[in-house]
C-alpha cells in the first residue's frame, strides 16, 4: 500500500536529517580523532608546545592544542590519569623526583616518551661572595613553587648533595628580584632562557654543579657557553654543571586504542617533519629511567636519517 503524500514526505525529511545527523557526527568523531591536546606542564615551555603544534598544523588534518598546565608534578600526573590530556611537555628529573616521593605511583609503567625535546641545563645563579655549592649550606635558595620543575631539582640535587638550604617559593621574574633585593641568597633555573639580561655580573655569577653519584642516571654532565649566561660566567668562560631532558610524555595506551592511533599519526608526522630539521638528533636520544613509547620506537625505526638528509650546521 502506497504511503500518503505527506507521510512519504515526513519520512523523507525525517530520512534526511538523520543522515545529516550521522554525517555530522562522523565529521565530530575525525575532528576529534585528528587534534591532539598538548600540555605544557611550566610557562617557560609553553612556547615549545606552540612551535611543536605549528609544525605539524593541518598535516592530514592534524591539530594541536597547546594547554598551560599547573606546575610540571601535576602536569605529569594529570597526563597519566585524565583522558582531556593526549600528552605533556614534562621535564624527566620532576617526574623521577615525583616518583621517589610516590607521588605518581606506576608511573614507569604508565608513562612513556615519545622523544626528547632538548636539553635543559641546570643552574644556580648567586652573589659573588659565594663561590661554590657547598657555601650555599643553610642559605635561601628560590626553587620556585612545591609543584615546579625548579623545586624538583632544588629537593633532587642539593638533597643528593645533603645542601640543608632555606626554600624561597618564587621562580623566574620574581625569584630574581628577591635576590637583588637581599631577600633570597640563590636561583635555581632549568635551562638559560630566564636569566635577566640587566643582572649585574659584578654583584653575581652562576655556580657550576656536579650531579651525586646516586643521580648519575638522572642528570648528564653539561657544558653552558658563556655567551649564553649574560656575563655571569665570566669573560670566554664556560660553566660545567648538570642537564636534565625536556620530553614529550604520554600514557602507555594500549596499541590498538583510539589514543594510541592518534599519538601515532601525531608521532609520524612529527618525526617526518623534525628529522630534516635542526634537531634531528634529538629524536634517537634515550632518556634515562624512562621507557620510549612502542610509537615512538616504530616511528624510528621508519625514518632513515643519514647525514645528506641533516642541515649543515646541525648537530651529530
Amino acid at each position: 500500500m502506497a504511503l500518503p503524500r505527506i507521510t512519504a514526505i515526513c519520512f523523507a525529511g525525517a530520512l534526511s536529517l538523520s543522515c545529516a545527523a550521522a554525517s555530522a557526527q562522523a565529521g565530530l568523531a575525525e575532528v576529534n580523532q585528528n587534534t591532539i591536546t598538548v600540555l605544557s606542564g611550566e610557562a617557560q615551555w609553553f612556547s615549545e608546545t606552540v612551535a611543536m603544534g605549528k609544525s605539524v598544523a593541518y598535516q592530514q588534518g592534524m591539530r594541536v592544542l597547546p594547554m598551560q598546565g599547573d606546575g610540571c608534578i601535576d602536569s605529569a600526573a594529570d597526563v597519566m590519569q585524565l583522558t582531556q590530556v593526549d600528552m605533556a611537555v614534562l621535564s624527566a628529573d620532576c617526574v623521577a623526583y615525583a616518583r621517589a616521593q610516590g607521588l605518581l605511583p606506576n608511573a614507569e609503567k604508565k608513562l612513556a616518551y615519545v622523544t626528547r625535546l632538548k636539553a635543559l641545563p641546570i643552574l644556580i645563579v648567586t652573589t659573588r661572595d659565594i663561590s661554590n655549592v657547598t657555601a650555599l649550606a643553610g642559605k635561601r635558595i628560590a626553587t620556585g613553587p612545591a609543584n615546579s620543575a625548579t623545586f624538583a631539582s632544588g629537593e633532587f640535587l642539593l638533597g643528593g648533595l645533603d645542601l640543608p638550604f632555606v626554600r624561597v617559593p618564587q621562580s623566574g621574574a620574581a625569584a630574581f628580584e628577591l635576590l637583588q633585593q637581599g631577600k633570597a641568597d640563590a636561583v635555581l633555573l632549568q635551562g638559560t632562557s630566564a636569566l635577566p639580561p640587566q643582572l649585574d655580573a659584578k654583584l653575581y655569577h652562576v655556580l657550576g654543579l656536579i650531579a651525586p653519584r646516586a643521580l648519575a642516571a638522572t642528570y648528564a654532565p653539561a657544558m653552558v657557553d658563556a655567551s649564553v649566561l649574560n656575563g655571569l660566567a665570566g669573560k670566554d668562560k664556560s660553566i660545567e654543571t648538570v642537564s636534565t631532558s625536556l620530553v614529550l610524555a604520554v600514557y602507555n595506551w594500549p596499541k590498538q586504542s583510539a589514543k594510541a592511533q592518534k599519538i601515532k599519526q601525531f608521532t609520524e608526522i612529527y618525526f617526518g617533519n623534525r628529522a630534516l630539521g635542526d634537531s634531528a638528533s634529538e629524536l634517537s636520544v634515550t632518556v634515562p629511567g624512562w621507557q620510549r613509547h612502542d610509537i615512538s620506537e616504530r616511528a624510528l625505526e621508519a625514518l632513515t636519517i643519514t647525514p645528506d638528509d641533516i642541515q649543515q650546521g646541525d648537530g651529530p
